[in-house]
């Protein structure tokens, strides 16, 4: 028994040792999967995050670009000189484009500084330009302007107990912007900026917002400096009129629109009747108080429309835009009688002197389709009344079929106008 006992066991120990190898052997084998399975899903791991990290260099290097590629754009266009008016379109597009940004409006003063409304914007409704009346002091609106900083959603959302939203807010017209930032010119709010809907991550690029925002308000400052210098260069010291280099520019503009639109347009030549006697008799001093007095009643009398210029000495000019022959007429009649009426005091005089004018009216196109042919009709019209008597207005001759003068040719500022 016993030998057959070491004789089976001889015959298993051998089988027994192939058994354990191949327990062996599995459990090293499977211990090297696992291990290698660990490492590959620790491969593949730091393979995403790396394909991550170069795709997010990726679209930093081109915002990079983009950033490099645009701002020197802007800069250049709202640096150089642009029309007010231009100038919040130009902003608008910008940021825009510049921010992937579906919502962008610039908003101003809507008269009452209390109040801003839409100046230009896109993804905006399309009735709220011009028209609607937001307050300076709701919402996230009125956290930056009365701030005078850039104010993000996240800062307003920590800060809305302070600026709520009421009924004349962004937020509650159904606008809930990125962020907002105000427009500064001279330390006084021009205007903001409304961002919304931008794809960009606007809050980490407030940097350019800002300076966007000071890039608009630096355009505001230099255009109207620009415009002050233009528009005080462009008018005569004495009669505060315009001079005769800007009216002769004017004038050349206007006779072209005149052309195009085949409207009609008027221009009006008035001299001070004995001016040089008022000189001789009371002085340079005393001229330049008719000078000034008539450049007022100037100001005072023609239309929003016209133009009144100092022409040279004594003699003034008025562009009557939209005006016929009649119209002007008729203009140019009502202001001789207002200078007929006025009382021009001078100094170490009692009464007051009487003064009045003479002019003469030529007409486009009847009267000459350029404004050298325009000018010289008047001036021939001008010395007709000098001649008649003064104290008239005159019109160019016409003549009728029959070669002679119609009535309307000459017409003195006590007579009717007749047809």
């Amino acid at each position: 028994m016993e030998k057959e006992t070491l004789y089976s066991l001889l015959i298993l120990s051998p089988l027994a040792g192939l058994l354990l190898g191949f327990l062996l052997g599995w459990g090293v084998r499977r211990s090297d999967d696992s291990k290698m399975q660990a490492e590959t899903d620790n491969l593949r791991l730091i393979n995403r995050e790396l394909s991550q990290d170069i795709a997010r260099i990726q679209q930093e290097l081109s915002r990079q670009k983009e950033i490099a590629t645009k701002i020197p754009i802007v800069v250049k266009k709202l640096s150089g000189r642009v029309s007010p008016d231009t100038i919040p379109a130009i902003a608008v597009r910008f940021v825009k484009d510049f921010f992937h940004a579906s919502q962008v409006g610039y908003f101003a003063p809507a008269g009452k500084e209390e109040m801003f409304t839409l100046v230009e914007g896109v993804g905006f409704p399309e009735d709220w330009k011009g028209k609607i009346q937001l307050a300076v002091d709701e919402g996230i609106l009125g956290m930056a302007i009365q701030s005078r900083v850039i104010a993000t959603r996240e800062e307003y959302l920590t800060a809305r107990l302070a600026w709520p939203a009421g009924i004349r807010s962004l937020e509650k017209n159904g606008v809930s912007p990125d962020l907002v930032a105000p427009v500064a010119m001279n330390g006084k709010i021009r205007g903001a900026l409304v961002v919304g809907l931008s794809i960009i991550d606007i809050g980490k690029e407030t940097s350019f917002v800002s300076m966007i925002a000071d890039l608009i308000g630096n355009a505001y400052k230099q255009t109207t400096e620009i415009e002050s210098v233009e528009y005080s260069a462009s008018i005569d010291p004495l009669t505060k009129l315009f001079t005769r280099g800007h009216f002769a520019q004017r004038f050349e503009t206007e006779v072209r629109r005149a052309k195009n639109y085949a409207h009609p347009l008027s221009v009006l030549l008035i001299d001070i009747d004995h001016f040089k006697k008022i000189n001789d008799t009371y002085g340079h001093a005393a001229g330049d108080l008719i000078l000034m007095k008539l450049g007022e009643i100037l100001r005072k009398s023609v239309r929003s429309s016209d133009l009144p210029a100092r022409f040279g000495g004594e003699e003034f000019v008025i562009m009557m835009t939209s005006a016929n022959k009649e119209q002007a007429y008729t203009s140019a009649d009502n202001l001789r009688t207002i200078v007929e009426s006025t009382e021009f005091r001078i100094p170490g005089r009692e009464s007051p002197l009487q003064v009045t004018v003479s002019g003469g009216v030529s007409t486009y196109p009847v009267d000459g389709s350029t404004t050298t042919d325009l000018l010289r009709m008047a001036d021939e019209s001008l010395y007709e009344a000098k001649q008649s008597g003064r104290n008239r207005i005159s019109l160019r001759k016409e003549f009728g079929l029959d070669g002679k003068p119609l009535p309307l040719g000459k017409l003195s500022g006590k007579e009717p106008l007749r047809h």
